[in-house]
């Protein structure tokens, strides 16, 4: 649990106000897999459970931030690419499955802002991009958050 700064506790309030009406963190896509237990995609009769949502975007799409927020974290996720963190509050949004990285730890972003390239797997040619939100280390269903998801 994050201990919070005035600004802070303001700027996830902000964020909490506007829950349903946050922008897609890519230009245009669609929802391949959704929170929570899930069919494997491959292997129909297994379920997985699924900490987000998975985006299939253009080839070079772009992740874009939610909200504004400090990137608290720029990680290599092994079997996944790269992943930026970015903190609003104690709210956490992850963009995972980039390419390249347009941000730095400590950087601030402004809602829109890009912050990486979404990878393209070379086996399925899919641009997916791996979107979570949390609260603290509650796990967020993202469907609940982003407009019209």
């Amino acid at each position: 649990v994050f201990k919070l700064t005035p600004e802070a506790k303001a700027l996830a309030a902000n964020f909490a106000s506007n829950k349903g009406k946050l922008p897609w963190p890519v230009k245009s896509g669609i929802v391949s897999m959704r929170f929570g237990t899930q069919p494997h995609p491959v292997v129909k009769s297994i379920t997985i459970n699924s900490n987000g949502v998975r985006i299939d975007t253009e080839k070079g799409g772009k992740a874009k931030a939610i909200f504004g927020g400090v990137v608290s974290e720029v990680q290599a996720v092994k079997g996944a690419n790269k992943a930026v963190m970015v903190r609003h509050g104690d709210y956490i949004s992850i963009y995972n499955n980039l390419d390249r990285i347009f941000v730095r730890k400590g950087d601030e972003v402004s809602i829109g802002q890009e912050l990486g390239e979404v990878a393209t797997s070379s086996s399925t040619g899919k641009t997916t991009l791996h979107f979570l939100l949390y609260q603290n280390s509650t796990k967020l269903n993202p469907e609940h958050w982003i407009y019209k998801m």
